[in-house]
Protein backbone atom coordinates (compact mmCIF):
# COMPACT_ATOMS: atom_id res chain seq x y z
CA UNK A 1 0.00 0.00 0.00
CA UNK A 2 1.20 3.07 -0.77
CA UNK A 3 0.05 6.01 2.03
CA UNK A 4 -0.21 9.48 0.58
CA UNK A 5 -3.23 11.58 2.34
CA UNK A 6 -2.27 12.60 6.12
CA UNK A 7 -5.25 10.88 7.76
CA UNK A 8 -4.28 7.36 6.66
CA UNK A 9 -0.17 8.00 8.09
CA UNK A 10 -1.72 9.19 10.96
CA UNK A 11 -4.10 6.08 11.51
CA UNK A 12 -1.13 3.83 10.17
CA UNK A 13 1.18 5.75 12.72
CA UNK A 14 -1.37 4.85 15.46
CA UNK A 15 -1.38 1.05 14.22
CA UNK A 16 1.91 0.72 14.64
CA UNK A 17 2.57 2.65 17.93
CA UNK A 18 -0.03 0.21 19.49
CA UNK A 19 1.61 -2.48 18.06
CA UNK A 20 4.59 -1.73 19.06
CA UNK A 21 3.29 -0.86 22.95
CA UNK A 22 1.69 -4.12 23.36
CA UNK A 23 4.60 -6.44 22.42
CA UNK A 24 6.83 -4.35 24.74
CA UNK A 25 4.11 -5.21 27.41
CA UNK A 26 4.07 -8.95 26.21
CA UNK A 27 7.63 -9.40 26.57
CA UNK A 28 7.69 -8.08 30.31
CA UNK A 29 5.62 -11.07 31.10
CA UNK A 30 7.26 -12.94 29.28
CA UNK A 31 9.16 -15.66 32.28
CA UNK A 32 9.40 -19.63 33.16
CA UNK A 33 6.52 -21.13 34.22
CA UNK A 34 3.66 -18.38 32.03
CA UNK A 35 1.70 -20.39 29.41
CA UNK A 36 1.53 -18.88 25.62
CA UNK A 37 -2.35 -18.81 26.07
CA UNK A 38 -1.50 -16.36 28.96
CA UNK A 39 0.51 -14.35 26.83
CA UNK A 40 -1.84 -14.56 23.78
CA UNK A 41 -5.11 -13.41 26.49
CA UNK A 42 -3.14 -10.46 27.72
CA UNK A 43 -2.17 -8.79 24.08
CA UNK A 44 -5.61 -9.45 22.95
CA UNK A 45 -7.33 -7.15 25.87
CA UNK A 46 -4.50 -4.34 25.85
CA UNK A 47 -4.97 -4.12 21.92
CA UNK A 48 -8.55 -4.06 22.45
CA UNK A 49 -7.67 -1.75 25.58
CA UNK A 50 -5.90 0.70 22.98
CA UNK A 51 -8.87 0.96 20.60
CA UNK A 52 -7.42 -1.49 18.34
CA UNK A 53 -8.46 -4.71 16.65
CA UNK A 54 -6.24 -8.06 16.38
CA UNK A 55 -5.46 -8.48 13.52
CA UNK A 56 -4.46 -12.07 13.34
CA UNK A 57 -7.59 -13.21 15.00
CA UNK A 58 -9.96 -15.28 12.25
CA UNK A 59 -6.82 -14.05 9.82
CA UNK A 60 -7.33 -16.83 7.39
CA UNK A 61 -9.04 -19.16 10.05
CA UNK A 62 -5.85 -18.10 12.56
CA UNK A 63 -7.27 -18.55 15.74
CA UNK A 64 -5.21 -16.27 18.33
CA UNK A 65 -4.12 -12.80 18.86
CA UNK A 66 -0.62 -13.37 18.48
CA UNK A 67 1.75 -16.47 17.42
CA UNK A 68 4.10 -17.81 19.65
CA UNK A 69 6.75 -19.59 18.40
CA UNK A 70 9.44 -21.40 20.68
CA UNK A 71 12.60 -22.68 20.16
CA UNK A 72 13.04 -24.52 16.70
CA UNK A 73 9.44 -23.23 15.88
CA UNK A 74 10.04 -20.73 13.40
CA UNK A 75 6.75 -18.54 12.93
CA UNK A 76 2.97 -18.87 13.15
CA UNK A 77 3.07 -20.60 16.49
CA UNK A 78 -0.37 -21.43 17.92
CA UNK A 79 -1.05 -20.08 21.65
CA UNK A 80 -1.83 -23.08 23.85
CA UNK A 81 -3.11 -23.32 27.54
CA UNK A 82 -0.70 -26.34 27.85
CA UNK A 83 2.25 -24.82 26.27
CA UNK A 84 4.55 -23.52 29.48
CA UNK A 85 7.40 -21.39 29.32
CA UNK A 86 10.77 -23.36 30.40
CA UNK A 87 14.13 -21.40 31.51
CA UNK A 88 16.39 -21.87 28.63
CA UNK A 89 13.38 -21.22 25.95
CA UNK A 90 13.36 -18.85 23.50
CA UNK A 91 10.05 -17.38 22.25
CA UNK A 92 9.20 -15.15 19.16
CA UNK A 93 5.89 -13.07 19.83
CA UNK A 94 4.31 -11.83 16.39
CA UNK A 95 1.86 -9.41 16.76
CA UNK A 96 -0.57 -7.32 14.80
CA UNK A 97 -3.00 -4.60 15.79
CA UNK A 98 -5.80 -3.07 13.02
CA UNK A 99 -7.36 0.78 13.63
CA UNK A 100 -10.45 0.41 11.30
CA UNK A 101 -12.27 2.96 9.38
CA UNK A 102 -16.13 2.56 8.65
CA UNK A 103 -17.57 4.95 5.83
CA UNK A 104 -20.65 4.62 3.84
CA UNK A 105 -20.83 0.62 4.78
CA UNK A 106 -17.06 -0.07 3.58
CA UNK A 107 -14.27 -0.61 6.10
CA UNK A 108 -10.65 0.31 5.43
CA UNK A 109 -8.03 -1.32 7.82
CA UNK A 110 -4.74 0.22 9.09
CA UNK A 111 -2.22 -2.66 10.46
CA UNK A 112 1.15 -2.63 12.32
CA UNK A 113 3.02 -5.82 12.55
CA UNK A 114 5.94 -6.83 14.43
CA UNK A 115 7.83 -9.01 16.32
CA UNK A 116 10.44 -10.08 18.28
CA UNK A 117 12.13 -13.04 19.77
CA UNK A 118 13.36 -13.39 23.92
CA UNK A 119 14.83 -15.08 26.23
CA UNK A 120 13.22 -17.13 28.97
CA UNK A 121 14.82 -16.42 31.67
CA UNK A 122 18.63 -17.42 31.19
CA UNK A 123 19.98 -18.75 27.89
CA UNK A 124 23.22 -19.48 26.66
CA UNK A 125 25.45 -17.80 24.85
CA UNK A 126 25.03 -19.10 21.96
CA UNK A 127 21.61 -18.72 21.96
CA UNK A 128 21.78 -14.93 22.52
CA UNK A 129 24.40 -14.62 19.83
CA UNK A 130 21.66 -15.95 17.56
CA UNK A 131 18.83 -13.33 18.44
CA UNK A 132 21.21 -10.22 18.60
CA UNK A 133 22.74 -11.09 14.94
CA UNK A 134 19.19 -11.66 13.63
CA UNK A 135 17.86 -8.05 15.85
CA UNK A 136 20.67 -6.83 14.13
CA UNK A 137 20.22 -8.01 10.24
CA UNK A 138 16.95 -5.80 11.13
CA UNK A 139 18.03 -2.79 11.86
CA UNK A 140 20.40 -3.47 8.66
CA UNK A 141 17.55 -4.01 6.57
CA UNK A 142 15.65 -1.16 7.56
CA UNK A 143 18.76 1.04 6.83
CA UNK A 144 18.93 -0.41 3.64
CA UNK A 145 14.68 -0.02 3.07
CA UNK A 146 15.49 4.02 1.63
CA UNK A 147 13.04 5.05 -1.35
CA UNK A 148 14.74 4.35 -4.18
CA UNK A 149 16.64 1.74 -3.13
CA UNK A 150 15.99 -2.28 -4.40
CA UNK A 151 14.22 -4.62 -2.72
CA UNK A 152 17.80 -6.27 -3.03
CA UNK A 153 19.33 -4.26 -1.25
CA UNK A 154 17.14 -5.13 1.50
CA UNK A 155 17.53 -8.58 1.12
CA UNK A 156 21.35 -8.37 0.81
CA UNK A 157 21.90 -6.23 3.75
CA UNK A 158 19.92 -9.53 5.88
CA UNK A 159 21.76 -11.67 4.00
CA UNK A 160 25.20 -10.56 4.76
CA UNK A 161 24.87 -11.54 8.22
CA UNK A 162 23.48 -14.86 8.09
CA UNK A 163 25.98 -15.24 5.65
CA UNK A 164 28.36 -13.73 7.92
CA UNK A 165 27.73 -15.83 10.81
CA UNK A 166 26.64 -19.59 8.90
CA UNK A 167 22.69 -19.20 10.10
CA UNK A 168 20.35 -21.04 8.24
CA UNK A 169 18.31 -18.30 6.57
CA UNK A 170 14.68 -19.30 6.05
CA UNK A 171 13.52 -18.66 2.36
CA UNK A 172 10.20 -19.79 2.45
CA UNK A 173 8.79 -16.41 4.42
CA UNK A 174 10.19 -13.05 4.15
CA UNK A 175 8.63 -9.66 4.66
CA UNK A 176 5.67 -7.88 2.75
CA UNK A 177 3.54 -4.89 2.13
CA UNK A 178 0.82 -4.50 4.53
CA UNK A 179 -2.39 -2.59 3.30
CA UNK A 180 -6.18 -3.10 3.49
CA UNK A 181 -5.48 -7.19 3.35
CA UNK A 182 -2.63 -7.17 5.28
CA UNK A 183 -0.15 -9.08 3.26
CA UNK A 184 0.69 -6.90 0.02
CA UNK A 185 2.89 -6.88 -2.35
CA UNK A 186 5.91 -6.78 -2.47
CA UNK A 187 6.81 -9.49 -1.15
CA UNK A 188 10.35 -9.20 0.29
CA UNK A 189 13.55 -11.54 0.32
CA UNK A 190 15.64 -11.76 3.39
CA UNK A 191 18.32 -12.80 0.84
CA UNK A 192 19.72 -11.63 -2.78
CA UNK A 193 17.00 -12.53 -5.88
CA UNK A 194 18.30 -10.26 -8.53
CA UNK A 195 15.34 -8.21 -7.81
CA UNK A 196 15.46 -4.43 -9.15
CA UNK A 197 11.98 -3.47 -7.58
CA UNK A 198 12.39 -0.04 -6.46
CA UNK A 199 11.11 1.12 -2.64
CA UNK A 200 8.65 3.70 -3.56
CA UNK A 201 7.93 7.29 -0.87
CA UNK A 202 4.71 6.61 0.72
CA UNK A 203 4.65 2.62 0.55
CA UNK A 204 4.48 0.64 3.58
CA UNK A 205 6.26 -2.56 4.38
CA UNK A 206 7.26 -5.11 6.95
CA UNK A 207 11.09 -6.26 6.91
CA UNK A 208 10.92 -9.66 8.86
CA UNK A 209 14.21 -11.38 8.72
CA UNK A 210 14.24 -15.38 10.13
CA UNK A 211 17.57 -17.02 11.15
CA UNK A 212 18.06 -20.94 11.79
CA UNK A 213 21.00 -22.24 14.14
CA UNK A 214 21.21 -25.07 11.60
CA UNK A 215 20.19 -25.41 8.16
CA UNK A 216 17.70 -23.25 5.82
CA UNK A 217 14.66 -25.64 5.80
CA UNK A 218 11.45 -25.27 7.34
CA UNK A 219 8.33 -27.69 7.50
CA UNK A 220 4.68 -26.81 8.78
CA UNK A 221 3.66 -29.19 11.62
CA UNK A 222 -0.13 -31.06 11.07
CA UNK A 223 -1.80 -28.40 12.64
CA UNK A 224 -1.74 -26.38 9.84
CA UNK A 225 0.40 -22.79 11.04
CA UNK A 226 3.15 -23.98 12.99
CA UNK A 227 6.45 -23.47 11.30
CA UNK A 228 9.44 -25.00 12.30
CA UNK A 229 13.14 -25.76 11.48
CA UNK A 230 13.37 -29.42 10.03
CA UNK A 231 16.39 -30.33 12.21
CA UNK A 232 15.02 -28.74 14.83
CA UNK A 233 17.53 -26.33 15.84
CA UNK A 234 16.48 -23.35 17.14
CA UNK A 235 15.18 -20.20 15.00
CA UNK A 236 14.87 -16.17 15.72
CA UNK A 237 12.50 -14.29 14.19
CA UNK A 238 12.64 -9.85 14.32
CA UNK A 239 10.10 -7.80 12.56
CA UNK A 240 9.34 -4.06 12.21
CA UNK A 241 6.68 -2.18 10.30
CA UNK A 242 8.35 1.13 8.35
CA UNK A 243 6.77 3.92 6.21
CA UNK A 244 9.31 4.69 2.96
CA UNK A 245 9.99 8.49 3.36
CA UNK A 246 12.43 10.52 1.11
CA UNK A 247 14.68 10.22 3.80
CA UNK A 248 15.11 7.61 6.23
CA UNK A 249 12.61 5.10 6.36
CA UNK A 250 10.04 5.68 9.59
CA UNK A 251 10.12 2.60 12.01
CA UNK A 252 6.10 2.69 12.91
CA UNK A 253 6.40 -0.03 15.26
CA UNK A 254 9.12 0.86 17.14
CA UNK A 255 8.56 -0.49 20.89
CA UNK A 256 8.88 2.25 23.52
CA UNK A 257 12.53 1.31 24.95
CA UNK A 258 13.79 0.55 22.01
CA UNK A 259 16.88 1.61 21.05
CA UNK A 260 18.41 1.68 17.63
Amino acid sequence: MIVTLDADIDMIRKAGKLAGEVLEHIVSLVEPGITTWDLDVAAEKAIRDGGGLPTFKGYRGFPCTICTSINEEVVHGIPNKKKVLKEGDVISLDIGATFRRQNNGSKFDFIGDTAITVPVGVISARLQKLLDDTQQSLYDGIKAARAHATLDEVGGAIEDIAKANSYGLVRDYGGHGIGPDYHEDPFIFNYRTGSRVKLKPGMVIAIEPMFNQGGDRVKTKPDGWTVVTQDYKPSAHFEHSLLITEGEPEILTKRPSEVI
